[in-house]
C-alpha cells in the first residue's frame, strides 16, 4: 500500500510540474491532448496521440481522414492508395494534414504531427505558434518510465538503470548486507 501512495504521489507531482495550456476555451495538460486549430482537444492515449478529422479524433492505426471524413484503415488491403492534395500515399507510411500536406508514420503506426511546414515526433518536440520546440529531455527518476515503445528509452539519472520499463536503484537488487552486532 504505501509503494502505491508513493506512486500516486510521484504522478500527481509530475502533473503538477506541467504548465496547463490553453486550447479554446478548455485548459489541458500538453502530455495528455493535443490542441489542433487553436481550438480542438485530442487525447493521448498510452502516448499515442489522436489525430482530428472533422469534430472527430482517431488513432492513425485504425483509420485515416478524407474530406473531414473517418475511413477505416483497412490492414488486410495495405496497397489502397488514399488522396492528399495532389499526393497519393499509403495510409499505413503517411498522414495527411489539412488534406494537402502529408506527414510520416513511425514505425508504421506512430503519426507525426504538423507544425507549419514541418512534421514532428510528439516525445521530442512541441508547436508552439507554428514553430517547433525541443521537449528538454532531463533524467528520469527511480521508479519513473525509462522505456516506452512508442518514444523508446529515456535517460535515468546517475545510479540509476533501466529495468523492465522503470528506472531501478541498483541497491534494490543486491542490497548491502546489514552489519549484526558481535
Amino acid at each position: 500500500m504505501k509503494n502505491i501512495l508513493y506512486l500516486l504521489a510521484l504522478s500527481a507531482s509530475a502533473v503538477l510540474a506541467e504548465d496547463l495550456k490553453t486550447c479554446g476555451n478548455a485548459q489541458y495538460y500538453p502530455s495528455q491532448y493535443n490542441c489542433y486549430d487553436g481550438t480542438f482537444l485530442c487525447p493521448i492515449t498510452n502516448g499515442v496521440a489522436t489525430l482530428r478529422c472533422g469534430d472527430a479524433c482517431y488513432f492513425a492505426s485504425q483509420y485515416s481522414c478524407s474530406n473531414n471524413q473517418l475511413v477505416p484503415f483497412d490492414q488486410s488491403m495495405p496497397n489502397d492508395l488514399m488522396t492528399c492534395g495532389d499526393a497519393k500515399y499509403y495510409p499505413w507510411q503517411y498522414v495527411c494534414w489539412d488534406g494537402n500536406f502529408l506527414c510520416p508514420m513511425l514505425n508504421g503506426w506512430k503519426a507525426t504531427l504538423r507544425c507549419g511546414d514541418a512534421c514532428y515526433d510528439t516525445a521530442q518536440y512541441t508547436c508552439n505558434n507554428g514553430q517547433l520546440v525541443q521537449i528538454s529531455q532531463s533524467c528520469r527518476h527511480k521508479y519513473d518510465v525509462c522505456y516506452d515503445s512508442n518514444s523508446g528509452y529515456f535517460a535515468c539519472c546517475d545510479g540509476l538503470f533501466c529495468a523492465g520499463d522503470r528506472c531501478r536503484d541498483p541497491h534494490d537488487y543486491n542490497p548491502t548486507p546489514t552489519p549484526t552486532a558481535s
